[in-house]
């Protein structure tokens, strides 16, 4: 009985468990893509992108981080599994609500242009198509309503900051006269080089 009452007050210390559909997402494309923009006729707000491009996030996965080992022997003592280095795990993949002029597309299509022109051919320099992102966990909080105890979230209690990424990939779209009532998402993949966990007093600005 001891054992849950301290699971429960671990809980309340903590506000609760972590729960995935409780995320923000934050992008910060390079600068010249606000240019090339510009110049197409794209309408979606890049000055304020960082939260209208977050907020069609429909689906993303956080990236993982891994030690690389090799092993040691020396003598006669028992081999060891020693470090040798760390690798970020794989690409990011999210998924994106479109709105009907396919906008949300548009948008990604001309950030992935910026590392290769696609009448040219040509590649461009790295630091011309690499930007970052940042991938939030949302709390849980209770409010007061009515004289009704409701949930809503609350700040931000986890991030993490990745750098130099860029769309690699942006997924097909498979059209279908059966999918009437079904809103159309579009996967995008995200290379990237690193992240970094957010100071915790960071996520309150």
């Amino acid at each position: 009985m001891a054992g849950l009452q301290e699971f429960i007050s671990a809980m309340v210390t903590g506000k609760g468990m972590a729960r995935l559909a409780k995320y923000e997402v934050e992008f910060a494309p390079p600068g010249l893509l606000t240019s090339v923009a510009g110049e197409s006729s794209l309408t979606v707000d890049l000055s304020n992108n960082r939260r209208t491009v977050g907020l069609l996030c429909d689906s993303i996965m956080m990236p993982g981080h891994q030690l690389t080992a090799s092993t040691s022997k020396y003598g006669t003592d028992l081999p060891r599994e020693v470090v040798s280095g760390h690798a970020f795990e794989g690409t990011i993949t999210a998924t994106f609500y479109m709105d009907s002029n396919l906008e949300i597309k548009s948008y990604f299509d001309l950030w992935q242009s910026l590392a290769v022109n696609p009448r040219t051919n040509k590649v461009n320099y790295y630091e011309s198509y690499t930007g970052s992102m940042k991938i939030f966990q949302l709390g849980e909080g209770v409010a007061v309503h009515n004289s009704k105890i409701v949930k809503r979230d609350t700040n931000r209690t986890y991030g993490i900051d990745v750098e130099e990424v860029y769309p690699s990939t942006i997924g097909e779209i498979e059209y279908a006269y059966g999918t009437t009532d079904e809103l159309a998402k579009l996967s995008v993949e995200f290379q990237y080089k690193k992240w970094k966990t957010i100071n915790p007093v960071d996520l309150k600005k």
